[in-house]
């Protein structure tokens, strides 16, 4: 049995299909409190869920903040990562209870899990204004199935995309990419996609292909799926504001910006340099991808493509970053500078430009006729990025499956793409998180998590999707 429950003005969010009717009863297991809700465990409860979270398949003994972030150190002391999945699983121990919450609310929801109390499980979502869903069944197994019919059926990439995936970081020519295709077949790997990042690029912008570096992507493509190898291209969250390339006053007449309190365009810095970060993309839209474009899609022979830096990753506005320069130019008059303003205004003012809640909560978008500022709905913009690309590619791909995964995701947009787990280290600690971490994505909803293992400073990653596995080598 699933019961909904409504607790002021919520802000839709798409993540269900299901209409439930809203109950006026008391919400069953839990206990409101001033700031949220608890529920009391026993010593033997199990806690399953959050889907992209650090700490193990029991998240029980943490606290975890969901909130979609441009965190590449994937260590377990951290609270969040890039993907908003507020799903719980609650195995209440012997004799007791078993049920699942869902707590429908696209803005920061903050759990303590038997880390301040052991007995004590308890969240709270930034604003009152959420719904929350319980869910009763015959066992765990029958409540997780309640819950994927709530939230409707999950994305399932073409045949192709359940190989191995190579994705490195500095693929800088078409002659790299063919490197990495031939190593595999000498060494007798199998290889199934090779996920190029932003190299690609002229200049890192979306919707442009680097003729002299990339000459012909379409002849690429087609040489490397005659061996039986997709090319999977990276399309950032920004587009450059740059008049002189063709391509991009087209790509922008596809998509909003997100506006700053006096309706101007956001104007925000990140790997394409100063670019407007596009509005949170509306269900039905033309899609921030516009595949067709500069051909860099289905034109090229392009099958997938996976979504990036879109929590969104915000490196600087332009605002706080002129206001770091003048006070490094004040500084900079000094013949010496004591270490308070070194750790405090150097350094810490350079690491404070990038992903700033100040920025987050400095532009606003379009939601349902409604002006929100952006950190109320901040976990809804990856995710409606990877809708907004599948509903295109559905127009302009009828009948065929497209690969899409992306970097940020919130429950809901499984049903239009898979999900990859993210930049990582090459470590036995990575590898493990990875795995711990699929059966909680999975059972938010993501069938097709890409557990990632990868090699810094060179950045090589190997993604096997649905498989559960992954490993890294040198192609050196």
């Amino acid at each position: 049995m699933i019961q909904r429950f409504r607790f002021g003005l919520p802000l839709p969010t798409d993540s269900v299909v299901q209409e439930i009717p809203v109950s006026a009863g008391p919400v069953p297991f839990l206990t409101a409190e001033e700031d949220g809700w608890a529920y009391r465990m026993a010593p033997d409860a199990i806690v399953y869920g959050l889907g992209e979270m650090p700490r193990g398949i029991n998240k029980r003994g943490w606290h975890y903040v969901t909130n979609n972030t441009d965190e590449a150190r994937h260590s377990e002391d951290k609270l969040s990562y890039y993907g908003a999945h507020n799903f719980l699983l609650i195995d209440g121990g012997a004799g007791r209870e078993c049920f699942g919450v869902f707590i429908d609310f696209p803005g920061k929801v903050r759990y303590d899990i038997g880390y301040t109390e052991y007995d004590a499980l308890r969240f709270a979502t930034e604003e009152p204004d959420h719904e929350l869903y319980i869910i009763t069944g015959d066992d765990l197994n029958d409540i997780s199935r309640q819950f994927r019919q709530l939230i409707g059926r999950s994305y399932i990439p073409p045949k192709w995309a359940f190989g191995l995936a190579q994705s490195r970081f500095g693929y800088k020519t078409a002659e790299d990419v063919r490197e990495v295709a031939r190593q595999y077949k000498e060494n007798d790997l199998p290889l199934d996609m090779i996920c190029m990042d932003i190299d690609y690029m002229q200049d890192y912008a979306d919707f442009t292909v680097n003729k002299q570096r990339f000459p012909d992507l379409a002849a690429l493509s087609a040489e490397l799926k005659a061996q039986g190898i997709r090319l999977v291209p990276i399309i950032d969250a920004g587009v450059r504001i740059d008049p002189e390339t063709p391509s991009v006053p087209r790509a922008l007449q596809t998509v909003s910006s997100g506006t700053k309190a006096d309706g101007t365009p956001l104007c925000g810095g990140g790997v394409a340099r100063q670019g407007l970060l596009c509005g949170l993309p509306a269900p039905g839209g033309a899609g921030v991808v516009r595949p067709a474009v500069q051909g860099t899609g289905p034109t090229a022979g392009i099958e997938g493509f996976w979504n990036d830096m879109n929590e969104p990753a915000l490196f600087y506005s332009p605002e706080r970053l002129k206001a770091f320069f003048e006070s490094m130019d004040e500084l900079s008059r000094k013949d010496n500078i004591v270490q308070d303003e070194f750790f405090g205004k150097v350094v810490g003012g350079a690491l404070g430009l990038m992903n700033a809640p100040e920025d987050y909560a400095s532009f606003y978008h379009d939601v349902d006729g409604q002006r929100v500022r952006h950190d109320r709905v901040h976990n809804l913009y990856g995710g409606n990025m990877t809708r907004a690309a599948g509903e295109a590619f559905a127009r302009l791909r009828p009948g065929r499956r497209t690969l899409l995964y992306s970097r940020s995701s919130f429950i809901g947009s499984h049903r239009y793409g898979g999900i990859w787990l993210g930049d990582n280290a090459s470590t036995w600690a990575q590898l493990l998180a990875n795995i711990q971490m699929m059966p909680n994505v999975q059972l938010c909803g993501f069938c097709t998590p890409a557990p990632t293992c990868a090699v810094f400073p060179t950045i090589l990653r190997l993604i096997w999707p649905c498989a559960g596995w992954s490993s890294a080598c040198s192609r050196r």
